[in-house]
């Protein structure tokens, strides 16, 4: 998902060998982005609504990295949209999570648990000051929370009904949530850590986690790709799936 190309190019920002030209895979990883939501054209208007909030999701990691490529040819320091849009994305992810929920107490959890992540998330912001500090700190706090809500909705989900899964939107999806979010929960502090004594290591983590991506892509523009499930009452911002 987004931030690949950026991410690296904010990690080796800190470090005090020579710039180098940034590898072809970035790049396509940062183009996957779009293809969930060209998935999502094979139905249109159609879609569900936790399939809506996943494009959305995934619109939002293509806004962000667009602005920061926008910024990135100034002076000023454009870490801070990323700052700023991490969180906002985490709490779509976390609403769309809650789309899929099959109980009502687990649905009304995953809710209850954006605006305590977003408060505490704000409380942290004193405590840290410096914004790649902050990074380093929240992210894979922000990522571990992530990534337990996409393998509980996708185990629960999938004891709930263990045959034939791979027909649902949401075990594609949460399989590469869960994905993304893993390696979020890692690679910032082994960057923080290894980047001044051992670069070429942490550029291939990055590398590696740029193939990740793709992967990540290829499995939510499969979930968006499913048949679309019966009918339901709600829209955009419906209590079912």
């Amino acid at each position: 998902m987004g931030g690949i190309l950026l991410d690296l190019y904010a990690a080796l920002s800190q470090s005090p060998a020579p710039k180098r030209d940034i590898p072809l895979i970035l790049y396509a990883a940062a183009l996957s982005q779009t293809l969930p939501v060209f998935a999502a054209l094979r139905h249109g208007r159609r879609l569900p609504a936790a399939r809506v909030w996943t494009i959305a999701w995934c619109v939002a990691f293509i806004a962000s990295d667009g602005m920061q490529l926008w910024w990135r040819g100034s002076t000023a320091n454009n870490l801070w949209i990323r700052e700023a849009a991490t969180p906002i994305q985490n709490a779509m992810m976390l609403w769309t999570l809650s789309l899929w929920q099959r109980h009502a107490v687990s649905r009304l959890a995953f809710r209850i648990a954006i605006p305590l992540f977003l408060v505490t998330l704000v409380a942290l912001i004193p405590t840290v000051g410096d914004t790649r500090t902050f990074d380093t700190v929240t992210g894979p706090f922000q990522a571990l929370l992530l990534l337990a809500g996409a393998l509980y909705t996708l185990v629960r989900n999938a004891a709930s009904d263990p045959e034939g899964v791979t027909r649902y939107d949401w075990f594609w999806v949460t399989l590469g949530a869960s994905l993304y979010f893993g390696f979020r929960v890692a690679l910032p502090p082994f960057a923080a850590i290894l980047m001044n004594s051992h670069e070429e290591l942490v550029k291939l983590a990055y590398y590696f986690r740029a193939w990740a991506d793709i992967g990540v892509n290829l499995l939510i523009a499969r979930g968006i790709w499913c048949p679309l499930p019966p009918a339901r009452s709600g829209g955009f911002f419906s209590w079912r799936r």
